[in-house]
């Protein structure tokens, strides 16, 4: 009797362990579908319009100058992978992560796939996107069991705050006026306002010595415990820019929430690969 219990539980260990397999599967083509379908509504590409680096305030201008360097046209598209590390809670400990992310130009958009270890053989996959301004977060453990599954205004604010903060990796569209405006600040702050489908959000970069951006910040919408979403101080910092196909921009990136006026990290990325125009999911 004792075999046959063993046998049982082995069996249904297995089975469990093919289900979430083939589900890991269908989580990633889920993924594809909706980037193809963010591609599907880029517009052509168009010519860098460098007169327009003359209208931005003297730290954008001096920012894109460097980021553009001799590039002709904007690329439609950009598709990367990261490693790093991650907090589910911010009082919890740093996993590591590994994540795709797919972004498109015009309209800016985004669509990110991230996949947590929390325990050998077990895993939560977690899918953020912003769509024609449309923002959703879509977290499942194994790739099966659904945890959360948030969309509505909230998040549509929410999405459209991190794409703005992530356009450092597609630095053409930040000269795109008909998605990104400028407001001076000072000689090292400026004010950038991203409008998607009607959607409007803002920020503000701070340039280091470099001229590069270092920071940006935000009032985000967040859920931070208690199922309500709160606009939270965020701060996204950008450092080890390099060239990727003519356009400068950062490899590592750091996320925080600021909570009673300290930040508490919760996400670090590390860039290992990007491709511009590439259509295609890895």
């Amino acid at each position: 009797m004792a075999w046959l219990t063993l046998c049982i539980v082995i069996a249904v260990a297995g089975l469990a362990g093919l289900v979430a397999s083939v589900n890991s599967v269908r989580f990633g083509w889920a993924v594809a579908r909706e980037a193809d379908g963010m591609w599907g509504i880029a517009e052509e590409a168009r010519r860098i319009d460098r007169a327009r680096l003359e209208l931005l305030p003297a730290p954008v201008r001096r920012y894109l100058e460097l980021a553009l360097g001799e590039r002709k046209r904007a690329p439609r598209a950009l598709r990367m992978r990261h490693a790093g590390s991650f907090r589910p809670k911010l009082d919890g400990p740093w996993l590591r992560i590994r994540g795709e992310e797919y972004f498109n130009a015009d309209p800016p958009g985004f669509v990110w796939w991230g996949r947590v270890r929390v325990a050998p053989g077990v895993w939560i996959d977690a899918r953020d996107r912003s769509v024609a301004g449309a923002g959703q977060m879509f977290v499942r453990a194994e790739s099966t069991f659904t945890l959360a599954n948030s969309r509505g205004p909230e998040l549509d604010e929410s999405a459209l705050h991190r794409l703005l903060g992530e356009l450092v990796w597609l630095p053409t569209a930040l000269l795109d006026e008909r998605h990104v405006t400028w407001t001076a600040i000072d000689d090292r702050h400026a004010g950038a306002t991203l409008r998607v489908a009607g959607i409007e959000v803002s920020g503000s970069f701070e340039f280091g010595d470099d001229g590069l951006p270092s920071k940006f910040s935000a009032l985000r919408r967040a859920d931070l415990g208690g199922g309500q979403s709160v606009l939270t101080p965020f701060t996204g910092e950008c450092r080890d820019y390099r060239k990727v196909e003519g356009l400068l921009v950062p490899h590592e990136l750091t996320a925080y929430w600021h909570i009673s006026g300290k930040p508490v990290a919760y996400a670090r990325f590390q860039v290992e690969e990007m491709e511009y125009d590439a259509k295609a999911t890895f």
